[in-house]
């Protein structure tokens, strides 16, 4: 059921309690366990953290605390499967879900004793109402009732038996119909998945109202919003609404510090700035050619895409000397003039959407960083270490990125951010030219072969999330296909080349204005339709783990149910 009072029924309800706190491997859960995890110490709650990347982790962790522990809190897992009869735990156990994946699952949202829905209700859109999908199933007794009395009346009437049999059949007709309606909401309801707003805005918004938030919890919520955008996980229209709100609570926490020290005060401004991955940190001409929204419009895999790229620098009046050296290096002037030059020669080139509004975070004398800088090193932390270390590991060298002591982390990660986008504008670049982008119909598909370049890392799946939507951009703005802009795009690449499988993502096309995808429940579908071994135990079901054996079978079968 959903809390409706976070502060009373769990915020104070845990203090001085034991918990695990069970958090996703994702961006959204570093930026939420931030905030939280300073909120349980003032409450002297003892907690342990867990790091879980599915629901077999999920299991394996719970398993091993429940003992010990009898409140759970799980951020970003759980909220989309009965976790009831996922951990089948003792009636003594109660879970706090916090879970921005959509949708939240129907037994989760009706539980109320053991789950506790952290999510505003009005997240979940259109949720069946209880009597559609529930009811007291009670007609066999009823049937086995008249049943006994019939044996024990040798002398009714006939007539009287006729009637009863006939409100029997009617009975078991109209459970028939209910039942069916039932399937069809709840295939309705489950049809597309999606992502409600950040469970960071969730944990700050608890924390403003406690009024123990600062700036430090304001900036995390700004990156778990970032996350969204950067991955294409919003709508344009719900960010904007969002920003406007922590725009407003920048404003607050500005007017309540009053800190004009430059040294020591921190800064979140909501300013205008460019589409361009990095571009603080890396130089001009890298960052124009491999971030996607300028690859896109500009070509920039092509040798005509890079001319343009070099009449751009010169209309810009950047000299190419200039646009090699770091963007810090560069000329004071040119460096205070290059968003304003940028966006004068905007319409010129097609590139009408590359300013957008944005948070950056300025403390020190020479730190300044968008939202979107601190996304690209958290991926790169997640998914660019994790062949050197454990996801615990991982995380919690994640959780100190976001610290402003720490920012020789943040800077290693940048540097690995910048061979991921690389990686990825390489890898697209191959794939057009090669043409390995096949139409197989109602959507596309391309196939990372182990062995390639970079598979390893493209096998990631937050990596493989951005090298999705790059490659469906960049292949939508070279196809003379009119229907690509409405076809889906799948991407796999091998996941376990010991057990020899992949993983296989799908991603809604371009010409969709909602973020919602349909492959979630496909996949489910095909998995039972064809028999074959899925591993669909992700959090996000638009992701899903098979045999690379069983890997054109499924796709052959996917075509069938998206026509």
């Amino acid at each position: 059921m959903y809390v409706k009072n976070l502060k009373q029924d769990f915020y104070e309800f845990l203090a001085a309690k034991r918990i695990l706190l069970i958090a996703n491997y994702d961006i959204d859960s570093i930026c939420t366990c931030k905030i939280l995890q300073p909120l349980l110490k003032q409450e002297y709650c003892v907690y342990t953290l867990e790091v879980v990347k599915n629901t077999d982790d999920l299991k394996r962790v719970y398993h091993e605390n429940c003992d010990d522990v009898k409140y759970f809190v799980l951020i970003n897992c759980g909220g989309t499967v009965d976790i009831l009869e996922c951990l089948e735990p003792e009636e003594d156990v109660l879970f706090f879900i916090l879970d921005a994946h959509r949708p939240t699952d129907v037994y989760n949202i009706y539980s109320d004793n053991q789950v506790r829905l952290l999510c505003s209700q009005e997240s979940d859109v259109n949720v069946p109402k209880f009597h559609d999908i529930f009811t007291e199933d009670d007609e066999s007794e009823n049937e086995e009732h008249e049943s006994e009395k019939e044996d024990s009346d040798e002398v009714e009437d006939r007539a009287v038996k006729r009637q009863r049999l006939e409100e029997r059949i009617i009975r078991r007709r109209e459970k028939r119909i209910w039942e069916q309606n039932r399937e069809e909401i709840l295939r309705k309801y489950a049809q597309y998945t999606y992502y409600a707003y950040p469970s960071a805005i969730t944990m700050f918004n608890l924390a403003w109202k406690l009024s123990k938030d600062d700036m430090d919890f304001l900036w995390y919520a700004i990156v778990a919003l970032a996350e969204q955008e950067v991955l294409g996980k919003i709508e344009d229209s719900n960010y904007v609404l969002e920003t406007g709100t922590l725009q407003s609570h920048a404003n607050r926490l500005r007017n309540r510090t009053a800190d004009n020290n430059l040294a020591t005060s921190t800064k979140i401004e909501f300013e205008k700035d460019l589409r361009l991955a990095l571009y603080r940190h890396w130089t001009v001409e890298s960052s124009l050619k491999y971030s996607t929204y300028t690859a896109c419009k500009l070509k920039l895999w092509s040798i005509k895409g890079e001319m343009k790229l070099h009449e751009l620098l010169v209309d810009m009046g950047l000299p190419l000397v200039q646009s090699k050296q770091n963007f810090s290096s560069m000329d004071l002037d040119l460096r205070q003039e290059f968003l304003s030059k940028l966006e004068k020669f905007s319409e010129k080139y097609g590139l009408t959407d590359i300013i957008y509004s944005t948070f950056t975070l300025s403390y020190g004398y020479r730190n300044k960083f968008t939202a979107s800088d601190y996304v690209y090193a958290l991926i790169a932390i997640l998914d660019a270490s994790s062949s050197d270390k454990n996801p615990q590991e991982c995380f919690h060298l994640a959780l100190d990125c976001l610290s402003r002591t720490k920012k020789e982390v943040l800077h290693s990660a940048l540097e690995r951010a910048k061979n991921i986008i690389t990686t990825l504008f390489k890898t697209v670049q191959n794939a057009l030219d090669m043409k390995r982008v096949i139409s197989a119909g109602p959507f596309l598909y391309y196939i990372i072969q182990e062995g390639s370049t970079g598979w390893q890392l493209l096998s990631q799946p937050n990596i493989l999330f951005m090298l999705a939507q790059f490659l469906l951009k960049a292949y939508v703005s070279t196809s003379s296909n009119r229907k690509a802009q409405s076809l889906p795009l799948l991407v796999s690449a091998p996941s376990d080349a010991d057990k020899g499988t992949c993983i296989l993502l799908g991603v809604p096309p371009l010409c969709e204005d909602s973020t919602k995808n349909l492959f979630g429940e496909a996949f489910q579908q095909i998995a039972s339709n064809i028999n074959c071994d899925t591993f669909a135990n992700y959090f996000d079901t638009s992701y899903v783990d098979l045999h690379i054996k069983d890997r054109t079978r499924f796709l052959d079968a996917l075509t069938a149910i998206v026509l």
